[in-house]
């Protein structure tokens, strides 16, 4: 399953020393859920991520999206490819999936470009162009988190064009 595609045969994230750590502004950690098919983009975002105290969940498909979140899975915030192996990301976006992990906001990272109506459309809180800087993915994780937590919307403050 997807827990061992960073870092394969590492111990989960749960039992590595700091990983548990709150991030260094001192607010809760955020559950980012990865769903990119490129393994060492992947390992790389999730690296950046943990060391700034989130925790990082990857999954190389929409399918294995899905088999994730049906065991119960709740992450905070979804970090989402387009142009993904079997299933697109739109495929998931369609499919449901995260109503029943309590609908939270997605961002799509992605090298297509993607106009701000298709995002409004399939109510995406905003997007990240490949390539971007590893500091702009920690902003986008950390500013929504900090936001969700003080006003519990999704929704990126300047809109879709935030970003």
């Amino acid at each position: 399953m997807s827990s061992e595609r960073p870092g394969a045969g590492a111990a989960p994230s749960s039992e590595r020393p700091g990983a548990g750590a709150a991030p260094s502004s001192g607010l809760p950690r955020a559950r980012v859920f990865l769903i990119e098919d490129d393994l060492p983009l992947a390992q790389i975002m999730t690296k950046h991520l943990r060391a700034r105290g989130h925790e990082a969940q990857v999954a190389g498909s929409a399918e294995e999206a899905t088999e994730l979140l049906a065991t119960g899975y709740r992450p905070t915030i979804v970090l989402l490819d387009i142009n993904l192996p079997g299933d697109s990301g739109w495929a998931f976006l369609r499919s449901g999936s995260l109503r029943a992990a309590g609908s939270p906001p997605v961002y799509v990272v992605s090298a297509t470009t993607v106009p701000p109506s298709r995002l409004r459309e399939f109510g995406c809180a905003g997007y990240l162009p490949k390539p971007f800087a590893v500091s702009t993915l920690v902003e986008i994780v950390e500013r929504h988190h900090s936001e969700a937590d003080e006003t519990e919307t999704s929704a990126p403050p300047g809109g879709f064009d935030a970003f």
